[in-house]
This record gives C-alpha cells, structure tokens and sequence, in this order.
C-alpha cells in the first residue's frame, strides 16, 4: 500500500467573536484556534466507523453464522483486536471517556444523562485536537450521545441521515397506543412507552436514517479526495441498537429456527443481584412492558430467537453500508492515504446470564470489536490478542496521524501493535457501572476480572467478583471466595487506578433549585441557528430549544437555572445562568475585535 505523502495546505480559519455579556456568564468560548499548518507528511486521512451496541460477534471473530462480509474484509486488511475494553458499558460514558481520552472517574461521567461538557467544560475532544493540527473533522450520524453531538468538536456542522428508523405501520401504532392507555397510572413509561421492539419495513437501505447518512458520507468523502487538507471523519451508525428495524432484505438473509442460542442463559453463580442488571432498557417498548428481569424466569425460545432475528438483521444491514463506505474510498483513490477504524461503544446481551442489553460490567458487554486499518502497517492481516482500552484509541490516532498527543490523556497509544500485534502494552482493562447508588469498578487482566461494588456516598466495600476467564470464559461462577490471595492482589491494582471515594454523580454545571420564578425573552443574535438546552439541579441535559438566526421566544425559567447555549457551526457556545435582574438575553451577539 502507497504511504499517505501529500503536504497541504491549511485555506480556512475560524473568527473569533467577543465576548457576550449576559446573564452570569458560567464558561463562554466563542470560536476556535486557527488550525496550525502543516509543514510535513504523514498525516493520513481517518474514516472513524462507529457502531452502537455492536458485540464482537462477528464473521471475523468467529461467528460464522452472521454474515459481515464487509467489516471481515476489513479485518483482513487490517489489524483485529481480540480484547479490547470499554471504560463503561452504556453508550453517553463510554464514548465521551473514548473521544476525550479521559477515564470517567476524572472526567465525571458515568450515566447516560450527563453531558461531558458539564462536567469537564475544557476537555478537548479528538477531533477537537485533530482540527487544532490541520485536519478538517466531520461528525455524521451518532458520534457523542443522542442529541448532543458536541458543535465544537467539528469544523462544520454535524449531519444525520434522514428518515424513519421504525416505520411502523398504523397497525402497530394503534398496538402502541392501546398498551400505553392500558399502563396503570404511574408507570413510568406512561409518557414514556416506545413502539414495538423490531420491525421489517418493505424499504430501500437509503429510506433508513442509516443508510441515508451512508449516502450523504460517500458524497462528503468524494468531494474530500478533491482536497488539499487531510481530514478525519467520524460516522456513527444507531443499529444494532434498539429498536431493531432494517428493511427486511436483511432480515430475509437468516433462517430464524437456525440461529444459535446464548450458551450461558442462566445467571453466574455467587453473582449478587446489583451486578446482574435488570433488562430495563427493553422494557421500554410497547410489545416488552413485561420483560423478565434475568433474576425471572426467561422468555421463551421463541422470543429469544426473534430477538436474535432482529439483531443479526441489523448487524447485516449496517456491514452493508460499512461496504458501501469502503467501496467509496476505492472509488476515490483514498483507500491507499485512508486509516479506518471500525469501533463499538459497548457489547450487549442476547441471552447470556439470563440478560438483554448492556449496562453491566461483564466480559459479555465491556468487550468490543476493534478493527484498524492502517496502510502503512506492516502487521496488516494479523491479529492482537493483547488487552487495549477503548480510551487508548485518542493517543492511537494521534501517532498514526502525525499529531501530538495530549499530555492530560489516560489513554496510552497503541499504534505500536499495528506493527507488531504480539508487543506489549498495558496488559489490563478497567470499567465502571453505576446501579443501585452503587459503583461496580472492575479490573480485567489476562486470566481474570475483579469487580467491587462500593457505595457511592461513602465508599463503602458492599459485594466482590472473581471470574476465571481461563476455565470460565463465560464468567459464569463468581469464585471470590475460593481465590482470595488473587482477589487481594486485583484490589490493589484496582484502587491504584480507581481510588475508592466518595462520588457525586451531580456535575460541577448545574442548576440551583429554588429560585423565583421568571419569563425571560431569549434572543438570537449569533449568525446562525442556535440551541439552548436547560442543565438541570441534577446536571443533565434535559429541555432543548432551537432558534434560528434572529428568532427569540419567551421561556418559563427561575433564578439561578443554567443553560448550556451552542451554535450549530461550533463557533460560539456558554453556559448563561438566569439571574433576577433580566428579562431579555441576548445570545451570540458578536463584534469585531
């Protein structure tokens, strides 16, 4: 393969605009640093391949009955990571530690509602720092978590596919609306309830919202081979995750009654309940309001191979517009200048243990599949059977591409074992999950994982797990009791990385309970659209207003509410606190410096 050996040239800068002066001003940037120029080779472009809830089964590592061409393809070329580790096995933690390079204990999220922004305001993200050294980046599809897409790690707008990604037909909709008025009062997904689980729409790939980004990518990237400037761009693809609705081409391609089942349906022995999880996130969807816990009696066969229709149906339709991507980058003549990184935030259950989702911190769901192709490298084709991080991929790409890595960054680069898979690297995982105002913190080394649950006010020691992945790869008995020689040395390599203490899951952005009540006219005065999203006392991101250049509208607020205030181009965004003096605040109003 042809080593990437153009120079360019930096043709684009982003303005600076002053600073605003309404409200109390909490953290305002608006703007960005001028990329710096490049006065060398070795800056390939990346085509980063994000797969939501995508468990490392796969045709390239082992599974032959799902049928990923493309992606095994892609693992031929280039290097496949057997163990690879996420730092939290849901999707908002695990891809902001991935993309920050920061463990969540220092980067302060650990759940899905909390927005790294809020919780580390000056964390500098990938492609944050890619755009810093000269490199245009692009984010389409789900990169950070769903709605928040991060505008200043990009260098022009983020994008998303259009379309359903249900089609439910009227049918099932009615379905949908008969549960939801049959839920008792209370329940919590009276306001909540989603449509059914899976779905086979009679569609075309591009009539998905998955495959419709696929096709705006392949023009994005056509357009790109025309260009000077190497670029990183980041496509995040939502299926496999819930619900499971590709058109039913794919769908069409298994026969259900021949699809394996988890060999390890029952819970692990000595488990105790808080590591288990409680499928909660199916039980969301109007046909699963009665989703066993794993603690129950299981569903049926039928459900189970249904669910696994589903999934590998989805698995399949996603291989194919990964192709379409790949065959893109032939077309162009990028394939030769192009690292591709195929990455997962997370694994996920299909019956193993009696479970469904992620959310635990289980081999079965921290476990990803990592492939990267790189064309300088001249372990393509082999494989790594060393334990990485999925924090490790900021430093990895930083070296690949000829940048500097972040002195602040937990990750450590693994851009050596793309020359030599067999190298050494760190040798050991850490992962985290929050249930049950406890923290479950793991440490996955060659043989074993140990896991404590501490309690998150004070820290207390509450349960322990032991598992043997060498006589138990299915992590199916908890032996913490027979080997406690080794569950006493892991402990001190846990606590050494993850220091037991006290952790408040409030960030330090929020917003104050309390205050009067107020209406306040917000105003947009920035050159483009806007959105405004209310932090709550919790700190999570929860109501979003979107304005456009010269709208305003008057919101219901009270003192000392905070609102993190972006700009779609990434140039402008603060945090403003409402304070009781104002009734009208004008947001991104610039001028010349």
């Amino acid at each position: 393969m042809a080593l990437f050996n153009k120079r360019f040239r930096m043709n684009y800068h982003r303005p600076l605009a002053a600073s605003l002066l309404i409200a109390l001003v909490v953290g305002i940037a608006v703007g960005a640093e001028t990329p710096a120029l490049a006065d060398r080779a070795g800056h390939p472009n990346v085509l980063l391949i994000c797969v939501d809830d995508l468990r490392p089964e796969l045709g390239c590592y082992g599974a032959a009955h799902v049928r990923s061409p493309n992606i095994d393809r892609l693992a031929n070329s280039g290097v496949t990571f057997d163990r690879c580790y996420v730092q939290v096995a849901v999707c908002n933690p695990s891809r902001a530690s991935t993309f920050t390079g920061i463990r969540p204990d220092r980067l302060g999220v650990w759940t899905l509602p909390v927005h790294f922004r809020e919780a580390s305001p000056n964390a500098v993200t990938l492609p944050q720092h890619l755009s810093r050294h000269g490199y245009v980046c692009e984010g389409f599809g789900k990169i950070f978590h769903n709605p928040w897409q991060d505008p200043r790690s990009w260098t022009s707008p983020h994008r998303w596919g259009q379309g359903s990604f249900t089609h439910y037909t009227d049918e099932q909709k009615d379905f949908t609306r008969q549960v939801k008025e049959s839920l008792p009062t209370g329940d919590w997904r009276k306001e909540n309830l989603r449509g059914l689980i899976s779905n086979a729409p009679e569609i075309e790939d591009d009539e998905h919202p998955d495959g419709d980004m696929t096709r705006i990518v392949a023009e994005r990237l056509a357009e790109l081979s025309e260009q000077d400037e190497p670029f990183f761009l980041a496509v995040g693809y939502v299926l496999p995750h819930l619900p499971w609705c590709p058109p039913k081409r794919w769908w069409d391609q298994y026969d259900r009654s021949q699809l394996p089942l988890a060999e390890n349906p029952n819970p692990p022995t000595g488990a105790p309940p808080v590591a288990l999880g409680d499928n909660y996130e199916l039980s969301h969807y109007a046909d699963m309001t009665n989703m066993p816990t794993p603690l129950d009696p299981g569903l049926s066969e039928a459900e189970a191979r249904r669910f696994r229709h589903a999934y590998y149906a989805a698995v399949s339709f996603v291989d194919a517009q990964i192709g379409r991507l790949l065959q893109t980058l032939r077309d162009n003549q990028l394939a030769d200048d192009t690292i591709v990184v195929l990455w997962s935030d997370h694994g996920w259950k299909l019956g193993e243990h009696n479970a469904w989702g992620k959310m635990t911190n289980f081999e079965i769901d921290t476990r990803i599949p990592l492939l990267i192709y790189d064309p300088r490298a001249a372990g393509n084709g082999e494989r790594c059977s060393q334990i990485i991080e999925s924090l490790d991929l900021y430093p990895t790409l930083c070296e690949l591409t000829g940048t500097p890595i972040p002195s602040d960054v937990d990750g450590k680069s693994a851009a050596h074992l793309l020359s030599d898979p067999t190298a050494a690297h760190a040798g050991v995982a850490f992962s985290q999950y929050v249930r049950d105002r406890m923290m479950g913190r793991a440490i996955r080394t060659d043989r074993w994982r140990y896991v404590e649950w501490r309690t998150l006010a004070d820290a207390e020691l509450k349960h322990r797990e032991l598992y043997d992945q060498e006589n138990d790869p299915g992590e199916n008995h908890n032996v913490v009791e027979q080997h406690p020689e080794i569950a006493a040395k892991l402990k001190k390599s846990l606590d050494e990385v993850l220091v037991p203490r006290p952790i408040s899951l409030v960030p330090a952005i929020h917003s104050a309970a309390g205050g009067k009540k107020m209406q306040v006219r917000w105003a947009n005065e920035y050159e483009g659209p806007v959105r405004i999203t209310w932090i709550s006392p919790r700190g999570e991101r929860r109501v979003q207003i979107d304005l456009k250049q010269g709208e305003s509208r008057q919101i219901g607020s009270f003192v000392g509410h905070r609102f993190a205030v972006e700009s779609e181009d990434g140039k402008y965004h603060e945090v403003v606190e409402v304070t009781p003096d104002q009734d009208r605040i004008p947001i991104g109003r610039t001028s010349a410096k």
